[in-house]
Formats: C-alpha cells, structure tokens, sequence
C-alpha cells in the first residue's frame, strides 16, 4: 500500500530526503494496517491488535492532544513508516520519540538515520526540546546499535519488563549525527 502526497497533504518539516507530515484522517486505516503487522507489533511495547473503531477514537484524540504529535514519513515522496514524539513536555524540554518503517526496501541502509535525523531535528530544532528519552526492547539488536549510532546513552537496562531505557541529549545527537550525514546525499 503506498500513500502519495497529495492535493491535501502538508510538509511539516524537510530534511535529509525525508518529509513529515502530520497525520490526516484519510492516513489512519493504512497506519491501523501497518501498525498490526507482525513485524511492526512485535516491536511495539503494546501489542494489542488494533481495530477500526480503536484506531478512530485514538485519532480523535490525538487531533486535540499537544503532548503528542505523529507524522508519516515521506521519502521521495513514498510514504515509508511513521514517527511521532509523544509525553511532549514543553517546560521540561522532553519527549519520547518512535518510528517505524514499514516499507522493508527502506530498511538496513542510510534511510532509517534520515528519517530518525528528520525527527531529531525537528524535535530539537523546531520544539526547542533538550532532551528525548526512549525505551527498547533488550531483545531488539538492530534498534539499540541503531539507537548507540545516533548518540543514544544507556540509563538502565530493566529486566523485569526487558526494556532498555535511554536518553538523547541535543549535544550528543549533533556529534553522532556529524559521522554520519557526511554520507546522506538527499
């Protein structure tokens, strides 16, 4: 299923070859189906199997809430997953980022950093935020070499709920992101 910008849809934010848009509601069926993928649910820290009506309610409340904001993710101009930062504390300057690709020919090359660095940017950039924290399964190998590749520190490993829990500071995601956007040609 692939979602081309069209007459309706918005740029938030541009960089790296990648676009964000916030969600509209013709998006949130095809999200509802990629987001119930086996391969994108067992990922998810709820793995719950989400419906229509879920999915319509989540939106509606989505659509009134400043602590979280969801886009999909465009690149060249193919809709390939979604990212959102959500628990958005303006005072405090934080947020918990997520993504996930969802088109498998965007994966296990640069196009994941781009993405990540589209929303890192805009989080630190745009939303002014200092510092994004984030959880991922121990068992997730790629996501935490990934997440250490992109300046990521460890706080803790929880082994009761098998979570990693990290933090991102502005600072270190610019010195991590300096090796690797010298090979980001979009």
């Amino acid at each position: 299923m692939i979602n081309t910008p069209g007459p309706s849809r918005k740029w938030d934010f541009h960089r790296y070859g990648v676009s964000l848009s916030k969600f509209i509601e013709s998006d949130i069926e095809m999200v509802r189906q990629w987001r119930n993928t086996p391969k994108i649910s067992q990922q998810m820290l709820d793995k719950t199997y989400i419906t229509e009506k879920q999915q319509q309610a989540w939106y509606q409340q989505l659509i009134q809430d400043e602590s979280q904001q969801y886009f999909l993710a465009y690149f060249k101009e193919q809709a390939i997953g979604v990212v959102s930062l959500t628990k958005i504390d303006r005072l405090g300057g934080t947020a918990e980022p997520g993504m996930y690709i969802y088109n498998d020919d965007f994966l296990n090359n640069i196009v994941p950093f781009c993405v990540a660095f589209a929303l890192n940017d805009f989080a630190f950039e745009e939303l002014q935020l200092k510092r994004l924290y984030g959880k991922i399964y121990l068992t997730n190998r790629a996501s935490i070499r990934f997440h250490e590749a992109s300046g990521y520190q460890i706080d803790k490993h929880d082994k009761n709920t098998g979570l990693q829990i990290i933090h991102l500071d502005k600072h270190a995601y610019n010195f991590a992101k300096q090796k690797i956007t010298q090979f980001i040609r979009y």
